[in-house]
């Protein structure tokens, strides 16, 4: 069967090559950090390729795909920070060719509504606010308060899913995705689709967006429900299923503009998730963009996560310089936590091709 699927999208994936032109996207992230406490250090490499192929009737067929090159983990050796969240983004479990995306995609009504069928990851839809994504912490990306809950489907792993988007007009917009409650990121597991084993993940967002020129920023609320094993319990070799769920808030604000390319942006996170392994999760950050060149930024950061196994405080300030095919982003953590307290310095270069 997962055979017969795989080739049906290479059938589908040539067919679309001879309708339109696809489009195709790279990204190279390399990543440098050290623990300036205890001097232990580690280098990271990702690399995503994302494409699309149009198709007959407002369809298309969206493949993503994601390499990770972790040294200290492929050495055998544990991470530079004994902390309860990762502080990089992309510190992830090597992997030599993961499938983030591969399915297919539709729109109606004017690209009002969309649906998606097929295997999709977590990063791809939520979080993904302007300035949000510019710090390095994983923290960033998706909370803790959901990361604990579940084997969810963040990168590198993923899950079959439905997705569904609708945008009423062009400042509002809500969209929910309902996941296999367990992802991976092997190939011969991703293509599964047992809810009655896995159960079912589903989260969800309303978003609001202000216009460029205005003083309304992006706001968004979430919700996420689900009843699966957990990440602890599958770490344990069990399948038992659990029910949790959580609400989150996301929202980015003006405060200040120096000129047309120079703002002062606030970062809100907030996050409640009873029962869950991190049940209180918090974080603001400042963020101005056009610093000290047109492109550039710099922002500071500090979060806080309540967890079972104690409590995670984060501070980050980082700043980013763009060039022509990318950007070079130099950051500091300090972390404090109930395990112990870390500096760690980190350099990010990004290459987009």
């Amino acid at each position: 069967m997962k055979r017969i699927t795989i080739l049906l999208g290479l059938g589908l994936l040539c067919h679309a090559s001879a309708i339109a032109q696809p489009s195709h996207s790279s990204i190279i992230t390399t990543e440098g950090f050290m623990n300036t406490t205890t001097g232990v250090a580690n280098w990271v490499n990702l690399l995503s390729f994302e494409s699309e192929f149009p198709l007959p009737l407002k369809t298309s067929l969206e493949v993503e795909l994601l390499a990770v090159n972790n040294l200290r983990m492929e050495q055998g050796k544990s991470g530079v920070a004994d902390n309860l969240h990762l502080f990089s983004a992309i510190e992830d479990s090597p992997s030599t060719l993961a499938l983030m995306t591969f399915g297919v995609g539709r729109s109606f009504w004017d690209e009002r509504f969309s649906l998606f069928v097929g295997i999709r990851n977590l990063g791809r839809d939520y979080f993904t606010s302007p300035w949000n994504s510019s710090f390095t912490s994983a923290m960033n990306g998706l909370f803790p308060s959901i990361a604990t809950n579940f084997a969810v489907a963040d990168a590198p792993k993923a899950a079959m899913a439905l997705h569904a988007e609708w945008h009423p007009s062009e400042n509002w917009s809500a969209q929910l995705t309902i996941y296999d409650g367990v992802a991976s990121e092997l190939w011969n597991e991703l293509f599964r689709l047992n809810l009655r084993r896995d159960g079912i993940f589903a989260i969800s967002q309303v978003s609001y967006t202000g216009q460029r020129e205005s003083w309304l920023g992006c706001y968004n609320v979430g919700f996420t429900y689900g009843y699966a094993p957990t990440a602890s319990t599958l770490a344990r070799g069990e399948s038992n299923k659990s029910s949790r769920g959580s609400v989150w808030l996301l929202a980015e604000q003006p405060l200040y503009r120096f000129t047309s390319e120079r703002e002062l942006y606030v970062i809100l996170h907030g996050a409640w998730a009873p029962k869950s392994d991190c049940d209180l999760y918090g974080g603001v950050a400042l963020m101005c963009r056009g610093f000290m060149r047109n492109g550039d930024y710099i922002g500071l950061m500090g979060a806080r996560g309540l967890y079972v196994g104690g409590h995670e405080t984060l501070l980050e300030v980082t700043y980013s310089f763009p060039f022509a095919y990318g950007k070079i982003q130099p950051a500091l953590h300090r972390v404090h936590a109930a395990r112990g307290n870390y500096t760690i310095a980190m350099l990010k270069l990004v290459v987009e091709l």
